[in-house]
């Protein structure tokens, strides 16, 4: 007789009926437990306001981009933004922090990006610490106008920048890795400049000139899927099958590296090979500079515009990245992240259910105690369960609703929790994830409404203070960030701490974060592991001080001692422990596979998704939020085993 299906450890069934009410005690671990290295963000009533929360949206583009198509038909309409009856404010900074109270010693509510317009009040409530004033923006908090911000909507800054992130796509930007070493360029180099700076360039570019078809070929990513207003993958459409809008097979380079398309213009600001705006990038040099810092190679880049240039610039075509930095185009290869994503789950799909995990599973049949492998199972296909499970030889087999079996080898289960914990009773919204299956499942009271892999730390089920297990226990999201940088062990300047969110701008110009408020690299307290990951705050007793950019003279490509690469605008990361975060990881394709440092990687679609729909939302016009009394407490999170 087959037993019932319940989530717990792979040994022994009966802890699992006591998982939930243990999930409260485990919340304890995150109070020690350092964490993984990456960000994420958005609303639970995600429709007109997710629309409407293009930071800095000056006016629409003019055509769709790959997904928006499908998107926008499902979409309800959104009120315009910014809107046209306020008095606004600009961002110029890259990032501007937003602040409780008229002080800047006050709680911080979060950020914006540059670019962003948001509305403001109609005068400065004061000037203490800020000759500029400062002003209340929607829909709490107040900026500084000054170095961050400003009244003049025609600041050639504003313009640059941009409309800013796509909330309506899996992915914000359009994204690239950097294949081999090079300057990130302040304004447009001349044929001389490029050759002084980029070593060996003319066989470089011969090089590029013979292989341009096969290293820039792209496939069809997370931005191919045609998904609605929620973010939630539209059924019955083929990856690629996006009606207006061009998928990225179609696309030509200038659209992959953030352009509208081939023929692009030098931007006003770059015209006549100067620059026209101050450097915004976090690596200051002097005015005279032609570029600021390098990028290393597997670097990933987010990217907001392309072009080409003539022969006095040797012809090559330039991206702009978010902060207005150039990076030839010669040099970084478009990515499109995975198309992969989970399920919406309805009456005629819901749980239990498993994911197939394994590239050679087979379901089995099974007759008295022996267990035939039968026909092969397509990777990743989803498998509805009938909730019976058999035991063979010590090898769990899961009945399939069309009287098939699984092993326990080949998938991971989503399925409903034996016993209900405290916020499934009172209805409200949760996320379960489980590291043995590698699963998350969207909950709305005792609802599921979303299933899909994840990839955990690497560690599995270990010890999170001493290893890359993800920790365990029950958790509410403390900030959400549409996008922020990591580097390669998911290490980021932004910590998970509610208090210390907006600590990001001052952590990126090299300030040192409060304290207590870093993401910690627990990778270097493992045996053998390597010392050179970096740290985001440097200098406590007994620390390595790593370097960082804008800490060294002007050109210097600073890589010793590092050991990590940027990830930049890691999208949709939603912290919920200190240095924990559920984010979209659009460099990897393992998901139900333990992969990370110990935060949750999620695929671009279903972390896109999971942001629009966790509360609370990020207000338009915003980069990232503290949830907390003034933008409301974050959706809870249930990790066990």
């Amino acid at each position: 007789m087959g037993a019932l299906l319940s989530f717990g450890k792979p040994h022994g069934a009966r802890r699992a009926a006591r998982l939930a009410l243990g999930l409260v005690h485990l919340a304890a671990l995150s109070a020690a437990a350092c964490g993984c290295r990456k960000p994420a963000d958005v609303p639970a009533d995600a429709g007109a306001a997710a629309l409407a929360g293009d930071a800095g949206a000056d006016a629409a583009p003019a055509a769709l981009t790959a997904a928006e198509g499908q998107a926008a038909s499902a979409a309800p309409a959104a009120p315009a933004w910014p809107p046209s009856d306020k008095p606004l404010l600009g961002v110029t900074a890259f990032v501007a922090t937003v602040y409780k109270e008229p002080r800047d010693t006050s709680k911080k509510l979060g950020y914006l990006r540059v670019g962003s317009r948001v509305p403001r009040s109609a005068e400065p409530a004061g000037t203490a610490g800020c000759p500029g004033g400062w002003y209340a923006i929607e829909p709490h908090g107040y900026l500084c106008v000054g170095e961050e911000a400003t009244l003049d909507l025609n600041d050639p800054i504003l313009k640059a920048a941009g409309p800013g992130p796509n909330l309506r796509t899996a992915l914000p930007y359009r994204y690239a890795f950097v294949r081999a070493v090079l300057p990130l360029y302040l304004r447009v180099p001349t044929a001389e400049e490029q050759r002084k700076a980029e070593f060996k360039l003319d066989e470089h570019l011969s090089w590029f000139e013979e292989n341009k078809a096969t290293v820039q070929r792209v496939v069809l990513g997370a931005n191919d899927v045609a998904i609605d207003a929620r973010g939630v993958p539209l059924p019955g459409k083929q990856l690629g099958e996006l009606g207006l809008g061009k998928n990225s097979l179609e696309l030509g380079e200038g659209a992959l590296l953030g352009g509208e398309g081939e023929g692009d213009p030098i931007p006003f600001w770059l015209e006549g090979g100067k620059r026209l705006i101050r450097n915004i990038s976090d690596f200051k040099v002097p005015d005279y500079a032609v570029f600021a810092d390098r990028a290393r190679r597997f670097t990933g880049l987010s990217l907001i515009g392309s072009f080409p240039t003539g022969p006095e610039s040797l012809s090559r075509r330039f991206a702009i990245t978010t902060d207005l930095r150039l990076v030839p185009a010669t040099k970084i290869k478009p990515d499109t992240g995975s198309p992969w994503h989970g399920v919406e789950l309805t009456d005629a799909l819901t749980l239990p259910l498993a994911f197939v995990r394994a590239r050679s599973a087979r379901d089995v049949q099974i007759e008295g105690d022996k267990a035939t492998p039968g026909k092969e199972l397509p990777f990743r296909e989803v498998v509805p369960l009938t909730g019976r499970m058999r035991r063979i030889e010590g090898v769990k087999y899961y009945r399939t609703r069309d009287q098939r079996y699984v092993s326990q080898l080949d998938v991971g289960l989503a399925v409903a929790p034996s016993a209900w914990p405290e916020v499934a009773e009172k209805g409200e919204k949760w996320i379960e994830v489980s590291i043995t299956h590698q699963t998350l499942v969207l909950w709305e009271g005792k609802r599921p409404v979303y299933a899909t892999l994840v990839s955990t730390g690497q560690a599995g089920v270990a010890d999170p203070k001493t290893t890359t297990a993800t920790v365990r226990g029950v958790f509410r999201i403390r900030n959400k960030h549409v996008t922020a940088t990591m580097d390669s062990n998911e290490s980021s300047s932004v910590g998970g701490r509610a208090e210390t969110t907006a600590d990001a701008p001052s952590a990126s110009r090299g300030a040192k974060p409060e304290k207590g408020g870093s993401s910690k690299d627990r990778s270097s307290k493992k045996p053998g592991a390597a010392s050179a990951a970096t740290k985001p705050a440097a200098g406590a007793a007994g620390e390595k001080v790593i370097p960082r950019k804008g800490d060294g003279e002007y050109g210097v490509t600073r890589r010793r001692g590092e050991g990590t690469y940027a990830l930049k605008d890691v999208p949709y990361i939603q912290y919920f422990a200190s240095g924990y975060a559920l984010h979209a990881a659009y460099w990897h394709d393992v998901f139900g596979t333990p992969r990370s440092h110990g935060c949750i990687n999620l695929s671009p679609i279903d972390a896109h998704r999971i942001f629009l729909w966790t509360d609370p939302p990020v207000p338009p016009g915003w980069h990232a939020i503290n949830t907390g009394e003034e933008l409301g407490e974050g959706t809870t999170v249930i990790v066990h085993e």
